[in-house]
């Protein structure tokens, strides 16, 4: 049993070193090392990547947030290619007209006006402008250039040289006296310098001589003429009668008799028109006051165009104003009256018709006005104020009108 019991004990150590070595093996043997070499690299590149990911957040940030400003910078390119063109991209495009101007320019401003001849008593301020006018065709701020000095302290006779010149360099000169006389005593005699006008034309007398075959007599009347009675001015023969409805002087303003005028003038059975008394200085200004001109008329029906009277050339460089810009400025009177269904036309005098208004603008016919007995305008007319007149119905003179309705468009 000893022995048996020896025998056993040493089988149970063989066994456990047996055990012992077969463990040791196991742990080093190349397959669980190798599963256990991926498990581990797994792990470690995990964490690497979050660590990278980590990182990443940190480091790249700025890479990221470039990305979607990028984007968000696209979008706001988008939007301001949207708004870009009419701030920046259409000037670059399309030149200011006064550089357009410039190019084109060849013509020289010329003088509208000038007195030549002036006299003046000592003591007296001398303002050159009162005296003289000029305009460029397309320069709206001509140069003035004056040669020579007026003392009006001191009598004598000062001669200036008065130069103009545009942005183009094109110049035009002309010359002016001044002569600084002492002043005249009250106990003086001699010419008080006053003048008398001819007495006005009957209406009687002005239809003998204008009422003919395809033409119609009438006036054209304002405040001037104050209240008005129509039933006598169309029983003297009067046909027609232009009012004027308001214009613009240093703001809109309404004739205070248009209302009763063309109420009246209406009832007699006359044939109406108006007329816009301008002073605008542009384009621009005869839109924006459009709208109170026909807030006047109120849809009236007209027997005439609107005409548009346009007549301030005394100190016309005050307006900043060119042949052009002026020009301009009926055909914005004109479009503004035909898509309210009207038709419009220009008022002019003679002179002025043939230095300063275009063809186009002149094209369907005027309102003529020339102080004349007959008319040497060659142009196209459907309306000629002739002079001054008198009619039963207006205490006055009026201004008398033929009206010759075959050349009316």
């Amino acid at each position: 049993m000893k022995n048996s019991i020896i025998i056993k004990l040493i089988a149970a150590m063989l066994c456990c070193l047996l055990l012992l070595s077969g463990c040791t093996e196991n742990e080093n043997s190349p397959e669980p090392e190798t599963t256990g070499n991926v498990e581990t690299v797994t792990e470690s590149a995990a964490e690497t990547e979050k660590g990278g990911i980590e990182t990443v957040d940190v480091t790249w940030e700025p890479v990221i947030d470039t990305t979607e400003t990028s984007a968000t910078t696209e979008t706001a390119d988008t939007d301001e290619t949207t708004d870009e063109p009419v701030t920046t991209r259409e000037p670059e495009t399309t030149p200011p007209p006064e550089t357009t101007r410039v190019l084109n320019d060849t013509e020289a401003p010329f003088f509208l006006y000038n007195a030549y001849n002036v006299t003046l008593t000592r003591g007296n301020a001398f303002n050159l402008h009162k005296y003289i006018s000029y305009i460029d065709d397309q320069d709206s701020d001509v140069e003035l250039i004056v040669g020579g000095s007026v003392d009006t302290n001191t009598v004598g006779t000062y001669s200036l040289k008065l130069t103009l010149k545009d942005d183009a360099g094109n110049t035009s000169s002309s010359n002016l006296s001044v002569k600084v006389v002492e002043p005249v005593s009250s106990g003086s005699s001699g010419s008080s310098g006053s003048y008398t006008p001819e007495p006005a034309r009957s209406f009687a007398d002005f239809t003998a001589t204008y009422k003919k075959a395809g033409a119609m007599v009438g006036i054209d009347v304002s405040r001037w003429q104050g209240n008005i009675d129509f039933n006598k001015v169309a029983a003297a023969g009067c046909e027609f009668v232009i009012m004027r409805i308001g214009g613009y002087a240093d703001g809109v303003f309404e004739d205070p008799y248009y209302a009763a005028n063309i109420r009246n003038a209406k009832a007699a059975g006359l044939k109406v028109g108006i007329y816009w008394y301008s002073e605008e200085n542009g384009a621009a200004a005869v839109r924006e006051n459009a709208s109170y001109l026909y807030s006047l008329l109120n849809g009236e029906k007209l027997d005439f165009p609107i005409f548009f009277d346009w007549e301030d050339y005394y100190n016309f460089e005050d307006y900043k104003m060119s042949v052009r810009d002026l020009n301009e400025m009926f055909l914005a009177f004109k479009e503004e009256a035909e898509t309210r269904g009207y038709k419009a036309a220009l008022y002019n005098s003679k002179y002025f018709l043939g230095i300063l208004w275009s063809e186009e603008v002149k094209g369907d016919g005027v309102w003529l006005a020339h102080y004349i007995d007959e008319t040497t305008y060659t142009g196209k007319y459907f309306l000629w104020q002739q002079g001054l007149g008198s009619i039963d119905g207006i205490s006055g003179d009026v201004d008398v009108d033929v009206f010759y309705p075959d050349r009316m468009k």
